[in-house]
């Protein structure tokens, strides 16, 4: 029981380092794109047309090189933190399987002496990884705070908007379908039944057949014995 419990401990502690240093990524993303942003807005609005008055050539020119080392610049900004987040889910997973395969491990041996020491281990071991799991927690509750300082925050926001309003326009598409389903449901229903009828009248006409091949054949034999 301890060495489960002490897994559990230690899969949650895993759990907040990988959340606090995904959140601390998108704070380097977010809060890098924003001194971009700034440094930009700063030159557009207060650099350049100042320039623009003594040098418009050379100030077109530092605009057009801005435009493409921005560029450059989120672009490596963006592909540094996706390779680190790739990163960060793999390691996780990873050490997260590990503690999976150990605590399975501990908890299939059979031999008592060895089982116990386990158990006694787990047990010396606890306060220490309960203590590391409080501080992981406070190191992803700082992530979170420096994330949203970043704006993360506002991301969620639009996210959850976004998504409330793909939730609204698809209740709406469907409650718009629902009569147009029922109605297709009643003409299947319908054709099935007509087309459930004329079977039955082809095999009541099908089943005449004999009986007037018959009364043919009697009729011919009649005729030839009068």
């Amino acid at each position: 029981m301890s060495t489960i419990s002490l897994s559990s401990v230690t899969l949650q502690t895993l759990k907040n380092y990988r959340v606090a240093a995904t959140q601390t990524v998108a704070a380097y993303r977010l809060g890098s794109h924003r001194l971009v942003a700034g440094v930009n807005r700063a030159l557009t609005t207060r650099v350049y047309p100042r320039t623009a008055q003594v040098a418009p050539q050379a100030t077109e020119r530092m605009d057009e090189v801005r435009d493409n080392v921005s560029d450059f610049v989120v672009k490596g900004i963006d592909l540094v933190a996706d390779r680190t987040e790739r990163v960060i889910e793999v390691g996780s997973a990873t050490a997260a399987e590990q503690v999976k395969r150990v605590a399975a491990y501990a908890a299939g041996i059979e031999n008592e002496t060895v089982a116990s020491g386990l158990d006694a281990a787990a047990r010396l071991t606890m306060p220490g990884a309960k203590v590391a799991l409080a501080v992981s927690g406070k190191i992803a509750e700082g992530a979170h705070a420096l994330a949203d300082a970043a704006g993360a925050r506002t991301v969620r926001k639009a996210v959850r908007k976004a998504a409330a309003g793909a939730k609204r326009q698809a209740a709406t598409a469907k409650r718009q379908v629902a009569p147009l389903e029922r109605k297709a449901r009643t003409a299947v229903k319908t054709a099935g039944r007509r087309a459930t009828k004329v079977v039955k009248a082809v095999e009541a006409e099908a089943a005449k057949v004999p009986r007037r091949a018959r009364a043919a054949k009697k009729s011919v034999v009649k005729a030839a014995t009068s």
